[in-house]
């Protein structure tokens, strides 16, 4: 068994963070912390006092449960996905409105 940190060995939270991280980098431990505290991180194993690891089915319900979301989850998404669009949509007509738009801008030269 190869252990590496954040591979698929390692069960430990800093692991989870890690594999569900970003290209930029892992997880966040505040956000992480926060999706607990709501209720939407996944399901903790304790072993000891100081040990506490994420099993890998718990993992795998976990990403099931982000993947298709219920409730107030859903609800939370469609309001997002609703917010930037509106937002785009904001800028797309403030963009076309000014001055330097491409519509606005004539014709090309010939060189």
């Amino acid at each position: 068994m190869d252990w590496t940190p954040g591979g698929d060995n390692d069960r430990s939270i800093t692991g989870f963070r890690i594999r569900h991280g970003s290209g930029k980098g892992p997880m966040s431990r505040r956000f992480y912390y926060s999706l607990r505290a709501k209720g939407l991180g996944p399901r903790e194993t304790v072993l000891a006092p100081k040990k506490i690891i994420i099993t890998k089915s718990d993992e795998l319900a976990w990403e099931k449960a982000r993947a298709s979301p219920k409730g107030t989850e859903a609800r939370l998404h469609a309001m997002a996905a609703a917010r930037r669009l509106e937002i785009a949509t904001m800028g797309g007509k403030a963009s076309a409105e000014g001055p330097n738009h491409v519509s606005k801008q004539g014709r090309r030269k010939k060189r």
